[in-house]
């Protein structure tokens, strides 16, 4: 599903008329799945889209049933924190190739606010131990289309603390951001380049 399918880029500017229709039609196709206790989880990549279903959702005007909207709400997670929630339980244990350097994390300002970076960082430590830094960095400026409207506060904003945290990591330091908007900043501004925790996970498994 695409970002904007759960209303997330309308909410932030106060489109709610069209972000209600883009939900009711997000709930449509999933409400197959919603009512099928088989499921477990619902796991999303992107937070803000996560703060939508577990907060806005549950808060806005929609026109389908608040009750399916709670169960979603209710088994919805980040991917990372699934694999974390879940880890004892799996049948096999993964293996993963070791870093170069430090895992540097830079958690999203909704996850931040909302879960806290362990909805992020715990299965990255216990992945890694004693070789991730969660950055105490706030907003990476951007905030969804916010930076694009207002360039040189989002570039303020962005040199308070992540930026320079960013070019202070050595070569064989990793960067980490869930959030694509973070991503995106610190990819134009710094040049290097930040991985979603899911696929750093991903390419670092050693099958």
């Amino acid at each position: 599903f695409l970002g904007d399918d759960f209303g997330r880029a309308r909410i932030s500017v106060g489109l709610l008329e069209g972000a209600i229709r883009s939900i009711d039609r997000m709930l449509d196709r999933l409400a197959p799945m919603i009512e099928d206790e088989s499921i477990e989880a619902f796991c999303m990549i992107e937070p803000s889209c996560l703060s939508a279903v577990r907060d806005d959702w549950l808060e806005l005007r929609v026109r389908s049933d608040s009750a399916l909207r709670e169960r979603l709400a209710r088994r919805a997670f980040l991917v990372e924190q699934f694999l974390e929630d879940h880890w004892e339980s799996h049948p096999r244990r993964a293996e993963f190739g070791e870093l170069g350097g430090r895992l540097v994390l830079h958690p999203h300002c909704h996850q931040r606010a909302l879960w806290g970076s362990g909805s992020s960082d715990s299965i990255l430590q216990r992945v890694w131990p004693g070789r991730v830094e969660v950055l105490d960095a706030g907003c990476c400026g951007v905030a969804g289309g916010f930076g694009y409207q207002h360039y040189e506060v989002s570039m303020a904003v962005g040199e308070l603390a992540l930026l320079p945290a960013v070019r202070a990591a050595g070569e064989d330091d990793m960067i980490c951001a869930p959030g694509v908007s973070c991503r995106h900043q610190i990819r134009d501004v710094t040049g290097r380049r930040a991985h979603h925790p899911a696929r750093l996970l991903d390419a670092q498994l050693v099958v």
